[in-house]
């Protein structure tokens, strides 16, 4: 017996952002607050959304943020714009900080005191008001998920205000959003997702379902980041890319997330390390400690990369699967990036000790994975690799 669920109605195509408007009124939504990421502000989809908006003749107000990852305290500070306010609904237009800040806005505009009260699953004493998610990046599939995740500032710890009423009622994936995107946006975004189709695929509570989701969104995001940073402007490119995040977030929330979601928190909250680069960076390591301690199940992924040799035996296809990933970080310059951060002995030890903190996390991994395995993996990533 297993659960699953989606609960987002999805919106996918080249300049399905003119369709806001109409999609709004069709839900009786008539006075949205629009929270738009401040790098896509002049963009030319989102004044065709709000273009849209206008044509209904839809009341709107506009807040442009560029708030990255957002903490507790940004969160209580912004949400003095919206409090006594008519709004009937939020629209997030943005990367994920921009969708999470969405859905916390939508839960504390309907629900007293200071953000911090709501982290965890918080049993709220008001529906939030209804969410529309607008990603314009690929990545981090916060468009079909309730969480929202937010830096508490002094614990320096990464907190979920995780409410299923902030599932998103309707999210738009407009590839010409991606159009521009930077490399290292379009690297953080992509590589945040392949996070996700990869640990939910493993993950001890995967389910049929979800695993039909993350086999997909491996096909649509292994194969395309391969071919992204060559073909940039590529339109099915972006939205197979887009296609691929949505459907890992789908599975993520019903499976679950692993050691590289778990060790990215610290590694982002403590060290500033954006958020997709910081899971990617454990994910040969813990594809290869999976495949020597005898786990077998990467051979379907495998299957699915564009000239692969289906001929090959199990055992050699979880082999190259595990030189397939590794290979794509480097391609994609993860390891060259985090060599910015120019992590020393200290900081390593410091994500070691972090094992026991994220225990119930790692431990949803296929294989056991000790604290020696842990020590194993950091040195081998920031002394060895990085």
């Amino acid at each position: 017996m297993f659960n699953f669920k989606i609960k987002t109605n999805l919106l996918f195509g080249a300049d399905s952002v003119k369709e806001l408007g109409e999609r709004l009124a069709k839900l009786k939504l008539n006075k949205p607050a629009l929270i738009i990421d401040k790098a896509v502000s002049s963009h030319q989809q989102t004044t065709a959304l709000i273009d849209s908006i206008k044509k209904i003749s839809l009341k709107y107000e506009i807040f442009i943020t560029d708030v990255v990852e957002p903490t507790y305290d940004f969160l209580d500070e912004f949400k003095m714009n919206f409090i006594g306010r008519d709004f009937d609904c939020i629209v997030g237009i943005g990367g994920g900080s921009i969708l999470d800040l969405a859905k916390g806005i939508a839960t504390l505009v309907r629900n007293p005191g200071e953000a911090l009260l709501y982290r965890g699953f918080p049993d709220l004493k008001n529906i939030p008001l209804p969410v529309v998610a607008i990603p314009t990046t690929a990545g981090t599939g916060s468009e079909v998920t309730f969480n929202a995740v937010f830096t508490d500032s002094k614990q320096k710890k990464k907190l979920g205000i995780n409410s299923e009423y902030n599932y998103p009622i309707l999210s738009i994936i407009d590839p010409l959003f991606t159009l521009g995107c930077p490399k290292s946006v379009t690297v953080s975004s992509g590589a945040d997702a392949l996070v996700h189709t990869l640990e939910s695929y493993v993950h001890k509570n995967h389910t049929p379902f979800s695993r039909i989701l993350s086999k997909e969104a491996f096909k649509y995001l292994f194969n395309n980041l391969n071919k992204v940073l060559g073909e940039p402007n590529n339109v099915d490119i972006r939205l197979k890319l887009g296609m691929g995040a949505s459907l890992a977030g789908a599975a993520l929330i019903n499976a679950g997330s692993g050691p590289s979601g778990a060790f990215s928190y610290p590694l982002g909250a403590v060290y500033k390390v954006p958020h997709g680069y910081a899971g990617a960076i454990f994910l040969p390591e813990i594809t290869k400690i999976n495949f020597e301690k005898g786990y077998r199940d990467y051979a379907e992924l495998y299957n699915l990369i564009e000239g692969a040799d289906l001929s090959l035996s199990v055992d050699k296809k979880n082999a190259e699967f595990v030189k397939a990933i590794n290979s794509l970080m480097n391609k994609l310059g993860v390891y060259e990036y985090i060599k910015k951060f120019d992590l020393k002995e200290e900081e390593i030890n410091f994500l070691i000790s972090q094992h026991d903190v994220l225990k119930a996390a790692i431990d949803q991994n296929p294989i056991a994975i000790t604290k020696e395995d842990t020590t194993k993996i950091m040195q081998n990533i920031f002394k060895q690799g990085v």
